[in-house]
């Protein structure tokens, strides 16, 4: 095959440079045709005119010994824990015009000693596509999404996070893959308390909002199963306990980048772009700058390669605080052995930088903390086995270490244990 050069591959290659660097600005449109084509072409289960894909997941199911993340000086916690969170995707085709789906996700987390965090929760979400003449395609979905988890890198402890909410989108395709189109989604975040469920007096209290967001995107076919995608749009961030008020904020971004496929030996995303977030408050700061998000591997032979990367502001839970900037970075390989047997290893680094005074309490006393930066270290390692296909079962050590100039969040966590992986 010979590649010829010219103008326009001189143009997507520096394109592809140049956005290979928001949690926001990955892409979220699928190609209508795309969609279809991966339901008509994939392995399903039939029942009448739907077509069902069941997943079945465990993760965390082993030993960990600080369940609480609690700081290193104070009692930890350890406990034998699993995941069990079964998935199932199911769709309805209608010739090549519409395509409705229902995906459901009910999730029991275990802990053998630690009762209280034992929790069963269930997500769902629907969507219905419509494609009409001329290539427009209209669609609707509602999201109604629970876990048990640390939401964000900040949390030291787990909580019941629920995302509620619908989006609507209306896109001009063509066959090929090209879209442009408008977005519009309005969803509730809320935070309960693990052991109960009820509202968390202090990260619901400071982080239950209602956040709407209105993007313009473009899509553009690159290779078979590439795009790139430039995304732009607003969003507006509203608090709902009134003496939060004051945290109310909205947001600019711009964002491009680059959707490769699911499968094959290079796979994944990336994405840069540029994000200006306004406190409605004069007296807080604003963000201004670089926001990215990517997520990639790549197999060479016995090697496999992973490399990822995310920049971003998050509300924190400290209302002193406001927000906070994460960089985080992982590297990883990943060693097939044998046919059967894989050998993995992970290390991720992240740094939280807060740009306004914090103040933490250290022995019923109270510091206030100028220019608090956390530091994040996770190493991983794994030995995988192949079942069948690309469904295998896996055994991993995770290390995790948190520092911090801010007095009580120096974390150790060690985990070991075993997961199920579709991914070998």
């Amino acid at each position: 095959m010979v590649f010829r050069f010219s103008a326009q591959s001189a143009f997507a290659v520096l394109v592809v440079f140049l956005l290979a660097v928001t949690s926001e600005g990955q892409q979220t449109h699928k190609n209508f045709w795309q969609e279809l084509d991966e339901v008509r072409n994939g392995r399903s289960i039939r029942v009448g005119p739907l077509r069902i894909f069941p997943v079945f997941r465990v993760s965390e199911a082993g030993y960990d010994s600080n369940v609480y993340y609690r700081d290193s000086r104070d009692e930890v916690v350890p406990d034998y824990t699993a995941v069990l969170s079964p998935t199932i995707r199911a769709f309805w085709l209608f010739g090549d015009s519409a395509v409705l789906s229902f995906t459901e996700n009910p999730e029991y987390s275990f802990f053998a000693k630690e009762e209280t965090l034992r929790a069963f929760t269930n997500s769902y979400a629907s969507e219905l596509r419509l494609r009409l003449l001329g290539g427009l395609v209209l669609s609707g979905s509602y999201e109604d999404s629970r876990h048990l988890r640390r939401a964000y890198s900040e949390f030291d402890r787990r909580v019941r996070d629920l995302r509620q909410g619908m989006r609507m989108e209306a896109f001009w395709e063509t066959p090929r893959g090209t879209a442009l189109g408008l977005s519009l989604d309005k969803f509730d975040f809320s935070y309960k308390t693990a052991d109960s469920g009820v509202p968390d007096p202090e990260y619901g209290a400071a982080l239950d909002r209602t956040e709407k967001s209105g993007f313009f995107e473009f899509d553009y076919r690159l290779f078979s199963q590439s795009f790139l995608f430039l995304r732009a749009g607003f969003s507006e961030y509203e608090f709902v306990h009134p003496e939060f008020a004051g945290r109310n904020a909205t947001s600019f971004q711009a964002v491009g980048g680059i959707r490769l496929p699911v499968s094959g030996r290079v796979r994944g995303g990336l994405s840069l772009g540029w994000k200006k977030f306004t406190p409605e408050s004069p007296d807080r700061k604003v963000f201004s700058g670089l926001v990215g998000e990517g997520d990639v591997d790549f197999r060479i032979g016995i090697l496999a390669f992973k490399l990822a990367y995310l920049r971003d502001n998050f509300f924190s839970y400290l209302d002193q605080a406001y927000y906070y900037i994460e960089d985080r970075i992982t590297a990883g390989v990943r060693l097939y052995l044998t046919s059967f047997l894989r050998l993995d290893y992970a290390r991720s680094y992240g740094r939280l930088s807060f740009p306004e005074p914090v103040l933490v309490w250290q022995e019923g006393l109270p510091v206030v903390v100028e220019s608090r930066q956390d530091t994040l270290n996770t190493d991983q390692i794994g030995l995988v086995l192949r079942i069948s296909g690309s469904f295998g079962l896996g055994l991993n050590l995770n290390l995790y270490r948190r520092g911090s100039n801010a007095p009580g969040y120096n974390i150790d966590r060690n985990f070991f244990g075993a997961y199920l992986t579709y991914d070998f």
